[in-house]
């Protein structure tokens, strides 16, 4: 019966350091800094919805998509594998892999082209955006 004294006792350390983000009403640099980062946090949360929609559109595109791969078998796997290519956490033998199904190497490259260049491309242009409001707003 430790475990909920240890989560009760996480959530308190973390509740402390929320708290503790007050002080930075202290200085006007690090102030500027917390209003900055909390204006980008929503911009870094509308991607994160982005990508968790591509991710599972192209995981129901995929597991209709006549293939024998065991790591794309349903829709569950394959937003799995999905943000795995997504976070670079895929060796190599994974890729040599997709060889063998040129239809499901297709869909990957296609993926990881929308992924890694439009979506981060578009995050940049957002947090950029929003650091410029939040720099105007200040002058």
């Amino acid at each position: 019966w430790l475990f909920p004294y240890s989560a009760m006792s996480m959530g308190a350390i973390l509740l402390y350091f929320l708290l503790l983000s007050d002080l930075s009403v202290v200085s006007n640099r690090v102030s500027a800094f917390a209003l900055v980062c909390v204006r980008v946090a929503s911009e870094v949360v509308l991607f994160l919805f982005a990508l968790c929609l591509i991710v599972a559109a192209f995981a129901c595109a995929i597991s209709s998509l006549e293939q024998d791969n065991p790591d794309f078998a349903g829709i569950d796997k394959s937003a799995q594998q999905l943000f795995r290519v997504t976070f670079s956490m895929i060796n190599g033998a994974h890729y040599d892999k997709l060889m063998d199904s040129p239809a499901l190497m297709v869909a990957i490259t296609v993926y990881v082209i929308t992924t890694s260049i439009f979506l981060m491309n578009l995050l940049i242009a957002q947090m950029n955006c929003a650091y410029a409001s939040s720099y105007k707003d200040m002058l």
